[in-house]
């Protein structure tokens, strides 16, 4: 079971990390056709600035789930390193547990932001649409998908625990490899 969600997961990264670059193209293609139009034909185009920054937040929301799903947010260790395995793995689960929570509040109060949003729309975009679409509903996915990554760590760092193996990343690796990178 954990095999299938930790591939589910990476299949998941994989998503979100086309989506990025695809945005971010979007980003440097329409800002590139923005400086040729107002420079080289006087005639700028109204919303490039406000699609990019859209587009930007999206970037944003995807990367730290992204990261997530790394482990690649910043973290403090130095307490870690003084302890045993089996603390340093309870304390990861403690810590797991509390971004999970404050994840899953996210994920649970977010709807009602989300309904509030979808009363204003877009400034200048050439389509009329909800804001809900540039800030809470990239929240709201990036949370969902938080919440999904910390409950297979949670699982996986437990299963772990009990079974004396070594905790599997998304990625594949092992905390022991992860350990020797530094990481």
């Amino acid at each position: 079971m954990l095999t299938f969600c930790r591939r589910t997961l990476l299949v998941v990264e994989r998503i979100e990390m086309i989506a990025a670059m695809v945005l971010f193209a979007v980003i440097i293609l329409s800002i590139f056709a923005q400086v040729i139009s107002r420079y080289g034909f006087s005639r700028p185009i109204v919303w490039v600035e406000e699609a990019a920054t859209y587009a930007f937040i999206w970037i944003v929301f995807l990367g730290a789930s992204i990261g997530m799903k790394r482990l690649s947010h910043i973290r403090i260790e130095a307490l870690s390193l003084v302890l045993s395995a089996r603390a340093r793995s309870v304390l990861r689960m403690l810590g797991y547990g509390v971004m999970l929570f404050v994840a899953a509040y996210l994920c649970l109060r977010l709807p009602v932001v989300i309904g509030i949003e979808s009363r204003s729309g877009s400034v200048s975009l050439p389509v009329q649409l909800p804001r809900m679409w540039f800030y809470s509903v990239p929240l709201f996915v990036s949370s969902i998908s938080i919440v999904l990554t910390l409950a297979y760590y949670l699982v996986a760092e437990f299963a772990s625990l009990c079974t004396d193996e070594p905790m599997t990343y998304i990625d594949g690796a092992s905390i022991d490899d992860v350990a020797r990178e530094g990481i």
